[in-house]
């Protein structure tokens, strides 16, 4: 089985569906009994490696310190990535062709919500993750609340070595880590990437221009997508959307000038039990880094 980031989301809402469903049917047991699904999914995981402070050598003192010519100030090296104009602007088409494929660390933030007729759902998953790595190594944490209550019914963490992924229950004090699966089962084949390069080749309806993003110079492509454009693009999701009764979504991503993803956001109304269901999923990457490195969890790594 293939989880891709697409897939991942994509969990999320089916959970938070099943989880509204409960609310109106007033039984809370049916998201605790999802956990497992979503558990599989959220493998987007995280461990911070430390690095040694380096050692300064101590200057040797002179009686009179000769002076040196100053140095030719150097060019710092202009960033990989799209070339921007006077304004900072840089064309996403040129971004996303551009995109470096080298393996890099992001922190990795997604809430998803989903409401009806009052009731509603938020899960929320947070953690550090490879990107552009063949099994997307990290550590991660998802929680969901339902409406009026802040008790988690679904608690989980994970950690991805590459090798392998371990999982526990949070809520259920003392749980321990177990197998759950290898890396294979966390392979993306980067789908918001894949929905980026769709909405640029969607016109200048999509272009909505330059914004910040976490701090960042961004471009925002967003375009509303039926399941018959989403066909050509995610499969998957066209087979899923079709299942629910969905006939489109909104969709939204933000990319920096190296064609980096740096935030989604997907909304769509799904029919559900005689009601309608609106679910909003966003995701946001930042902190980029060095690739990391993330080992088996024990007892102590609690």
């Amino acid at each position: 089985m293939t989880i891709r980031r697409t897939t991942l989301i994509t969990a999320a809402t089916v959970i938070a569906l099943s989880a509204v469903a409960a609310c109106n049917d007033g039984d809370a047991s049916t998201p605790a009994a999802a956990g497992g699904s979503t558990a599989q999914s959220a493998t987007a995981t995280a461990s911070v490696t430390a690095s040694g402070t380096p050692s300064v050598p101590t200057p040797t003192p002179t009686a009179t310190p000769t002076p040196t010519a100053t140095p030719t100030p150097t060019a710092t090296p202009t960033p990989a990535g799209a070339p921007v104009d006077a304004s900072g602007a840089f064309d996403p088409a040129v971004a996303l062709a551009n995109a470096d494929r080298t393996p890099y660390a992001a922190t990795l933030k997604m809430k998803t919500t989903a409401t009806a007729n009052g009731q509603g759902t938020v899960m929320t998953s947070t953690g550090r993750t490879n990107i552009n790595t063949p099994g997307h190594e990290g550590r991660n944490e998802a929680k969901m609340t339902i409406s009026g209550s802040d008790e988690p019914v679904l608690w989980m963490e994970s950690v991805n070595t590459g090798n392998g992924i371990f999982m526990r229950d949070k809520t259920k004090p003392g749980s321990t880590w177990s197998p759950s699966g290898s890396s294979e089962d966390a392979t993306d084949d980067d789908g918001a990437g894949l929905y980026a390069k769709a909405l640029v080749e969607a016109g200048p309806a999509a272009r909505k221009g330059m914004e910040q993003k976490n701090g960042v110079p961004a471009f925002h492509l967003g375009a509303r997508l039926t399941a018959a454009q989403i066909k050509a693009i995610d499969p998957d999701e066209h087979r899923h959307m079709t299942e629910k009764g969905v006939a489109a979504k909104d969709y939204d991503v933000w990319i920096d000038r190296a064609g980096r993803i740096l935030a989604v956001s997907q909304s769509m109304k799904v029919p559900k039990d005689g009601t309608t269901v609106t679910s909003v999923i966003t995701v946001e990457y930042s902190d980029f880094g060095p690739r990391e490195t993330f080992t088996v969890p024990t007892a102590a790594a609690s």
